[in-house]
């Protein structure tokens, strides 16, 4: 790589960084190209120049962290079928958790700034997709059951995150809990639909996240896998 490319990589890397910092410190509304530039060292119209605005410099810099979890929680990390699955909702679930504020500005985002929707819809595909990938090798390993269709398994499933997430957003699970809640729910349901060595590991992490769950998000999780 030329000295001038990696010198641009390395620039274009520090302007993501700062910007995702301070997404996290002020809120989605509140960040500013001034701001941006002042974060990151350089002046508006370079930040102009190689972004063209403020969404489309929020939206590069939210998407490459969050698919860079997602190649964590992959086949390069070593991850296949039920743990990648587990893999990338106890990322997306411990992110959340390790830094609540950046979490909860996006989240907020994504409801109520049209600028956001696009980087809320790109982040929920990928997720999407990767739990789609996640579910066909479940299925090619035999871990699920054969009449089980893998991309309406993905859907429910993410959406079940979703839903975890929006109650952790609302209050009513704490920021330390998400994790195990997101998993235990997962499991109830993947228990259903897989094979039976593999439905009895599900119930077996469930019952491990069970017990260290308190009541309320426990009675939470499986009211939301009840429904209304």
């Amino acid at each position: 790589m030329a000295l001038g490319d990696e010198k641009r990589l390395e620039r274009r890397g520090r302007l993501l960084a700062a910007a995702r910092d301070l997404l996290a410190r002020v809120g989605y509304d509140n960040v500013t190209m001034t701001a941006l530039a002042e974060a990151s060292g350089v002046t508006r119209p370079t930040l102009y120049n190689t972004f063209g605005s403020k969404d489309e410099l929020l939206y590069e810099a939210v998407l490459e962290a969050y698919e860079d979890l997602l190649d964590a929680a992959g086949p390069s990390a070593g991850m296949r079928g039920l743990d990648r699955v587990l893999a990338i909702l106890t990322a997306t679930a411990e992110t959340i958790a390790s830094n609540p504020d950046y979490a909860r500005t996006l989240l907020e985002s994504f409801r109520s700034r049209a600028g956001a929707r696009p980087l809320g819809k790109a982040i929920r595909s990928g997720g999407l997709r990767a739990l789609a990938e996640a579910l066909e090798e479940m299925r090619d390993d035999g871990e699920i059951e054969a009449w089980v269709d893998v991309g309406a398994l993905g859907r429910r499933i993410a959406a079940l995150q979703r839903g975890t997430n929006a109650e952790w957003l609302a209050g009513g699970i704490a920021h330390w809990e998400l994790t195990d809640v997101t998993v235990f729910s997962a499991c109830l349901m993947l228990a259903g639909t897989a094979s039976p060595a593999t439905a009895e590991r599900c119930r077996g992490i469930a019952r491990e996240r069970q017990q260290r769950l308190s009541p309320g998000p426990l009675e939470t999780a499986e009211a939301s896998l009840q429904g209304p």
